[in-house]
């Protein structure tokens, strides 16, 4: 799957590697997706974001053990998640 940001709305849509930017169409305005450009983030920002989160959610609930698991956990959910970079 390939990553493109539409250049009509900013979404980042994933396209499969055999489609043409053309044929494809992004999921939020419907646009084609003719003028997309690859996403400037690589998700980084998202996986420190979710490693705060986890870390805070899971020493709440499970002290340190549960700091480190959630931390974990927050970051690979958030390394593939949309919208923070």
């Amino acid at each position: 799957m390939k990553k493109y940001q539409c250049a009509n709305c900013g979404v980042i849509n994933k396209i499969p590697d055999d489609a043409s930017l053309p044929e494809s169409s992004c999921w939020s305005c419907s646009q084609p997706l003719n003028n997309a450009r690859k996403p400037e983030g690589t998700g980084e920002t998202s996986a420190a974001v979710g490693l705060i989160g986890g870390a805070t959610l899971g020493a709440s609930i499970g002290g340190p053990v549960g700091a480190i698991v959630g931390g974990i956990l927050g970051a690979l959910i958030g390394k593939e998640a949309r919208g923070v970079g």
